[in-house]
């Protein structure tokens, strides 16, 4: 067991201000970054991006050059109707989460299309968290969904299900709470649960499942049903202002683009607006904001921990500790980059303008020198 705090530590792994690396749509129209879901760097510096947008994996070089795509949309082999997420096995193949057809899609070492696998029994309400565990299995995340009525919030649940490679449930590793879900407008059919509540996240590395309540500052790390140690920190203030509310609040019932799109295939009589409204005058506040929100673990067995991001912060923080369960460093990243992978100095994640056009950058950060020696013995 590892108890450790980051209390007055102070220390920062500082962001470089501008990206090593940059890759932003062409105007040839080659490839067009589109909703973007998932990305990642493969051991030889290749760059992999789900683009859900196009149905397709984009593959870069190390220097960004585009190399290919794979997939389109489609049921056949090697395709995809809804993929949302992907891991390496190997560190040479890639196998795919297709949410559409409740299948994974497994692409060997020369990226070609080996097989495709549906899941028995299919994965009920998944939650888009993927990872290969050791050798020979695939962990999913899945929403246990239980059934809700009016005026009554119902505490959910999320199962972390173990699939060996024929696509066969092996058994559930764990049950993580899942926040609470009840009606918001039963004639639009909108469900909803407290605002700022905590919900469970796992993440894999090797044959290692790290795992959290979402609530606790704290990850439990399994392997198999063991369980091999406990990382605990010191959150600083969790707790919710007025102030937070309140800016919550202005950005959610802002218009958005797509809302009178919505708003024609709406049931009820209320619009997209007024329904987040409502969402808001219905469901409670929590008191805390979730200790942790995301889990990842980076290619020096290093876990990094995603806080909750206050609406009125400008950045978003993220907790570092060494593979011995150290607390190591604390790392800001501007709240337009969304992080999806973190590398030994450098984060691989995904840039959102106002107008909301993505393009992909690779950030070099420093860990400062007495950790990493302190990391090194």
């Amino acid at each position: 067991m590892s108890a450790v705090s980051d209390g007055g530590n102070g220390s920062a792994c500082p962001l470089a201000e501008t990206p090593d690396m940059r890759l932003a749509s062409p105007a040839s129209g080659e490839w067009t970054l589109f909703r973007v879901e998932d990305l990642d760097r493969m051991d030889d510096g290749r760059l992999v991006v789900l683009n859900r947008g196009s149905h397709e994996l984009f593959v870069f070089g190390q220097d960004g050059q585009f190399l290919q795509s794979l997939g389109r949309q489609g049921e056949g082999p090697g395709e995809f109707i809804d993929p949302i997420e992907f891991d390496f096995v190997a560190s040479d193949s890639i196998i795919v989460w297709d949410w559409g057809l409740g299948r994974i899609v497994l692409f060997g070492p020369d990226l070609s299309h080996e097989r495709s696998v549906r899941l028995e029994p299919p994965a009920p309400n998944p939650t888009g968290r993927l990872g290969v565990l050791g050798r020979g299995t695939i962990v999913l995340g899945s929403h246990d969904l239980r059934r809700f009525e009016a005026q009554q919030l119902t505490p959910q649940f999320l199962q972390v299900l173990r699939y060996d490679w024929s696509g066969r449930l092996i058994d559930t590793l764990a049950t993580l709470p899942y926040g609470e879900r009840g009606w918001v407008d039963r004639e639009s059919r909108m469900a909803g649960g407290p605002l700022f509540e905590s919900r469970g996240v796992f993440s894999t590395r090797g044959d290692l499942l790290y795992m959290s309540d979402g609530r606790s500052p704290e990850v439990r790390i399994h392997r198999g049903i063991q369980l091999e140690s406990i990382v605990r920190w010191e959150p600083g203030d969790l707790s919710v202002r007025k102030e937070d509310v309140e800016a919550f609040g202005a950005d959610y019932l802002a218009p958005r683009p797509g809302d009178d799109e919505r708003a024609s295939r709406l049931r009820g009589r209320l619009n997209p607006v007024q329904l987040r409204r409502k969402r808001l005058d219905v469901l409670p506040v929590k008191d805390r904001f979730p200790a942790v929100t995301e889990i990842q673990i980076d290619d020096q067995d290093r876990m990094w921990i995603r806080a909750f991001t206050r609406p009125t912060a400008t950045a978003t923080e993220w907790l570092g500790f060494t593979a011995t369960g150290a607390f190591m460093c604390s790392l800001s990243v501007p709240k337009a980059l969304t992080v999806f992978r973190f590398d030994s100095s450098a984060v691989v994640a995904v840039h959102r303008d106002e107008a909301d056009v993505e393009s992909v950058e690779v950030r070099s950060f420093r860990v400062p020198s007495a950790t990493a020696r302190k990391d090194a013995r």
